[in-house]
């Protein structure tokens, strides 16, 4: 750990030597020298550009570092008070003390630190000037959001202390969908003019900031005023001489009522705009009730493995997506979308898996060949209502389709010799619809009432099939007949699960005063399930109890919910309490159901301090259930992978979950500083972990000594955990501003776990089973990330950033395992003329397992881009220039400790041409 922290150390302080400040303190009061806190401070340069900005503390004083040896005009505005204005000259430190007069009172809502300057402040809006913060080789919306202060972008999604935002919207208005990062991707850089960070978002247009649950934030990107009224966009043609495609199509067009997106993308290196996670958040789920309140504790299905490589050798990529929008009056907003996307992926890769736990340890390699196809479509409809001023109704219509099909040829081999080959298939569609009804009414002048309505079906069929030269559960009586056609086995098995739920719930919030509230909620959630499984043998449907699942499963939840907030000065607090019923039958495939019923008691408190705007300290503490579902309860067999089985637990219960965290706060976006840190707590009790039982079976001779192995398998399950499960994480994340060409920023993150599970060891010799161990076993693990990065820019055409990530876990089960990997990296960007542009990005990143060197490799990428004419440019793009073929990872299962090798795309050339209108 030392050998990091040296160089932070020394990067941090060499850079900060760099230039000399001088503070430039102050006090604020009034004519009766009573002091005047968050009265905004604004410093401006002899260039009338902004250094600084703050609010004063609760004494009424501030404090700024600024370069020493020049001119400064500081601005003082407060409501209520004159603005003060006064030139110093900053040779040294200065300590000001500050009387504001009594003036006309200044609506705070219509305040702005400077009409021209990158940052303005508009009461609870922060809103930034987009071309101050350009340097030349912004190409879309995410560009530049990652270069504004407070701001954090990871992979296309946009957060604020440390929070995502709730909306993203253009003009006022959701396009694409509401996905941000379809928007981040694809809207041109050149066609923004202002982004608008609301600060107090709330998704209950009626209510005040007592009656909102969490602090919430969101985003609005205000467009130039030329591309307001016209559409705008660009089209990209390029690729090589030999097999790479690059072809892109963006149009946008924005007016007073309408606007209109169409995005088309193609290219087969890897260039990607949506994946698993983008799928999952349009699949919805229940994560728009439950950010507006809702209470559902059933655990719910996440078998959607998409697969997301980018770096392939052989694979190609489209997008296309399409909305409109349309304000028919001021009462009403339609909007539509819809999106297909295809890949299709093709690799080679080479796991090697060293099996610790038996006796004797041994190690198998298997040689595989992949092969994906993956088409997800998705459409969204959204209407918006305000029949008054008083009342909203709003209406979303949600359509999901996955089809992803999977195939991959193995040669398997144990001690050097090949022992068996195999192709595992799947096919897995999956059907999602969902729609969604809220209606929230204003109720005299401080209180409101609404009303929410969800449904939701989906359908998921995920297809498995083995073609074997071995029957890798030969072991296991059930299938130790299966048939062998010309020394050839094959396993075909066929899931549907059905799940159709519905949630309705009211929230009643009652302003008892100025300072207190009162939030009451009340509903019911149904979910009624089915899941079938059957396993075929040649297409022979094989009948035995163990292997045919039809369990229906139908579930309720009511609850009530109550929660009193109070502020007092500073301090805010929601202490509340919700009582919920929960009701649970089961109905399984040979005729006996079982059902379950009880009343739970949920408390949960959130604790706000703000020291100032600026600074705040929050706290929280909740309790929940969470309750097994359809799958998790079926304790016919299915088969997980080529080696694991997996069975349910009827007589699983639910796991009580307590979530604690504290969060600290420093930040002030015009300050140029900030300061973020978390801490979390996750214990659970009766919680449902896996249980395991790994079946090797040996081939001796008559001697006794072991000639070979025959594939192994698992059999997984589930149960509740006598143990308790403990999990701790932390983060914080510092940036700061020194001087107008440096910022540094340091993120680093930690989480630890600790659970227990039962791991049984069957050892067989030749097909008779010799030996069984069982073990509780503690599994511990324990992950470090940092990262420190510098960034430089000149003169707003030259910007690097030069950085170091280090990233540390250890995992303790039956063997411990430490893996540690070293990343410098660099990127730069020029803007040699207005027209030529030259970027590139390094990395060299170094994997260590248990202080041995495991893998190295560097990765190196250029581009070169020029505006041939007004509106055309011309690029050419090189990827992977070092040339890396491969690529290679590590971990630890259950039961192995693998490190796998995969191809990759390896050096590649694109020369594009594109147009923008």
């Amino acid at each position: 750990m030392k050998k990091f922290f040296y160089p932070i150390f020394l990067i941090g302080i060499s850079q900060i030597s760099l230039a000399q400040e001088c503070k430039l303190k102050g006090s604020i009061a009034d004519e009766n020298g009573i002091p005047v806190t968050d009265a905004s401070v604004s410093i401006f340069d002899d260039k009338n550009e902004g250094q600084g900005f703050v609010f004063t503390s609760n004494v009424g004083e501030f404090e700024f570092k600024l370069p020493c040896g020049k001119k400064y005009d500081i601005e003082v505005e407060q409501a209520g008070f004159e603005n003060y204005l006064e030139n110093i000259d900053l040779k040294e430190n200065v300590n000001r003390k500050i009387k504001l007069a009594k003036g006309q009172q200044i609506s705070l809502q219509e305040t702005i630190v400077k009409a021209q300057q990158a940052i303005k402040v508009k009461g609870d809006t922060i809103e930034y000037d987009a071309d101050s913060f350009k340097v030349g080789n912004e190409e879309v919306l995410e560009d530049i959001l990652k270069k504004l202060p407070g701001i954090e972008v990871q992979n296309g999604k946009v957060f604020y202390k440390g929070k995502q935002m709730s909306q993203v919207t253009v003009g006022g208005r959701e396009v694409l969908g509401g996905n941000e990062k379809l928007l981040n991707k694809n809207l041109p850089s050149d066609a923004v003019s202002k982004i608008q960070l609301n600060t107090k978002f709330k998704s209950n247009p009626f209510a005040s900031s007592l009656q909102e649950d969490d602090e919430q934030f969101s985003l609005n990107i205000e467009l130039k005023d030329d591309m307001k009224r016209l559409a705008f966009g660009n089209v990209t043609l390029g690729g090589d001489a030999d097999k790479h495609t690059d072809a892109q199509a963006k149009v946008f067009y924005f007016s007073e009522k309408t606007d209109a997106t169409i995005i088309n993308d193609f290219n087969t290196f890897g260039k990607q705009v949506f994946d698993q996670d983008d799928y999952v958040s349009f699949f919805g789920g229940y994560s728009e009730f439950n950010a507006e309140g809702s209470i559902y504790s059933l655990r719910t299905n996440d078998n959607l493995n998409i697969f997301s490589k980018t770096d392939a050798p052989m694979m190609n990529s489209y997008n296309g997506a399409v909305h409109f929008g349309a304000e028919p009056n001021k009462k009403l907003r339609v909007s539509g979308f819809g999106l297909v996307n295809t890949n299709n992926i093709r690799y080679n890769s080479r796991v090697e898996n060293l099996y610790y736990n038996v006796d004797p340890t041994y190690t198998t390699v298997d040689e595989e060949n992949n092969r994906n196809n993956t088409m997800m479509g998705m459409a969204r409809l959204r209407l918006d209502y305000n029949p008054n001023d008083k009342g909203q109704i709003k209406y979303r219509l949600n359509f999901n389709y996955l089809d992803n099909d999977n195939e991959q040829s193995v040669n398997s081999f144990y001690n050097g010799e090949q022992n068996s080959f195999r192709t595992i298939s799947s096919d897995q569609k999956n059907y999602s619809f969902s729609q969604t009804l809220s209606y929230i009414k204003k109720v005299g002048r401080d209180h409101n009432i609404g009303f929410y309505l969800r449904h939701q079906y989906q359908k998921d069929t995920p297809d498995y099939s083995i073609f074997s030269d071995s029957n890798p559960f030969s072991s296991f009586s059930i299938f130790e007949n299966l048939s062998e056609v010309n020394n050839q086995y094959n396993i075909n098995q066929n899931q549907k699960y059905t799940f159709n739920t519905i949630q309705f719930y009211t929230i009643f919030n009652y302003l008892l005063t100025n300072t207190s509230n009162l939030k009451l909620k009340a509903g019911t959630s149904f979910s009624i399930q089915n899941f079938d499984n059957s396993i075929y043998d040649y297409k022979k449907l094989l009948t035995n109890d163990k292997l045919i699942s039809d369990t229906d499963f139908n579930y309720n939840e009511t609850f009530v919910d109550a929660t009193l907030t109070k502020k007092i000065g500073s301090l805010q607090a929601d202490l509340g309490a919700g009582l919920s019923y929960f009701d649970q039958t089961t109905k399984f495939y040979d005729g006996s159901e079982t059902k379950k019923n009880q009343t739970k008691v949920l408390p949960h408190v959130n604790i706000q301090y703000k020291f100032s705007n600026a600074t705040n300290i929050y706290a929280s503490y909740k309790q929940n259930y969470s309750f097994p579902y359809t799958k998790d309860l079926n304790d016919s067999y299915s088969i997980q992978s080529y080696q694991s089985i997996f069975y349910g637990n009827r007589d699983l219960r639910q796991a009580l979950t307590h979530n604690a965290s504290l969060n600290f706060q420093h930040f002030n976006a015009f300050s140029f500083f900030s300061f973020f840190a978390s801490l979390g707590y996750t214990e659970q009790e009766n919680s449902i972990q896996t249980q395991s039982i790994m079946n090797v079976n040996y081939i001796t001779d008559n001697s006794g000594t072991v000639t070979g192995i025959k594939p192994p398998y698992q059999f997984n399950s589930l149960i509740n955990s006598d143990n308790k499960q403990r999990s701790y994480s932390g983060n914080m994340r510092v940036e700061k501003r020194f001087v107008k060409w440096y910022n540094l920023r340091l993120t680093g993150n930690v989480s630890t776990s600790n659970y227990y599970t039962i791991a049984t060891n069957r050892r067989f010799e030749n097909d008779v089973l010799v030996n069984e161990n069982t073990e509780n076993v503690n599994n511990k693990s324990f992950s470090q990330t940092y990262n420190l990065e510098n960034k430089f820019t000149f003169n707003k055409k030259f910007e690097l950033k030069a950085g170091l990530n280090l990233s540390l876990n250890e995992y303790k089960s039956l063997v411990t395992q430490n893996f540690k990997t070293w990343k410098p990296y660099a990127d730069a960007a020029w803007s040699v003329t207005s027209k030529l542009l030259l970027q590139s990005d390094f990395s060299y990143r170094m994997q260590y397992r248990n202080n041995e060197k495991l893998n190295k490799a560097k990765e190196w990428n250029a581009s070169v881009r020029y505006n041939v004419a007004r509106k055309t440019y011309l690029s050419i793009i090189g990827g992977n220039l070092l040339g890396n073929n491969v690529i290679v990872s590590n971990g630890v299962n259950n039961n192995s400790i693998y490190t796998s090798t995969k191809n990759v795309l390896g050096r590649y050339f694109i020369f594009n041409v594109r147009y923008k209108f």
